[in-house]
């Protein structure tokens, strides 16, 4: 193969590696800021939800906003929003990793099953679902191996596929 090939090769694999680490990305993020039901982060002001921020190169540091009284579910997401638009324009792997992170003093309780609005785990379980149920299905390939259901390794239960 000439030299020209093989970095026209390079660049399309370049390409497509970042492709599929953005739509991790942002399948990770659109799945833990889904409603409780459907399997997102629990809700009470919103600010745990609002601050699921992707950021490219280093993890997101500090909160984004301030907690808003309970029950009003007025927090500020711009950070999260501006964090999906940078990767969405901008994310290379020559940048650097892609994070998606939360600060909020409380997301690890909430991960661990304090709200009954989300099972325990709730944060695996988007990632795992992004990785085997939603990255495949833009992908055009079959979303489990020999057809099995995936399952979640913390409860061992199958994960719902989105239809």
């Amino acid at each position: 193969m000439a030299t020209n090939q093989v970095r026209v090769v390079v660049n399309s694999l370049e390409d497509f590696i970042d492709q599929v680490i953005k739509s991790i990305v942002l399948d990770i993020t659109a799945n833990l800021k889904n409603a409780p039901s459907e399997g997102g982060t629990p809700v009470d002001t919103g600010w745990a939800r609002a601050n699921w921020v992707p950021q490219i190169g280093t993890p997101f540091s500090g909160t984004a906003g301030s907690r808003p009284r309970a029950g009003t579910r007025t927090a500020n997401d711009s950070a999260s929003t501006a964090g999906i638009a940078s990767v969405v324009t901008q994310y290379t792997a020559s940048k650097g990793p892609a994070h998606v992170t939360n600060n909020v003093p409380y997301i690890t309780r909430l991960n661990q099953g304090y709200s009954r609005q989300a099972p325990a785990g709730f944060v695996q379980i988007a990632v795992i679902k992004a990785v085997i149920n939603d990255l495949p299905k833009r992908l055009g390939a079959t979303p489990t191996p020999r057809g099995r259901q995936p399952r979640d390794p913390l409860t061992g239960r199958s994960i719902p596929r989105r239809g």
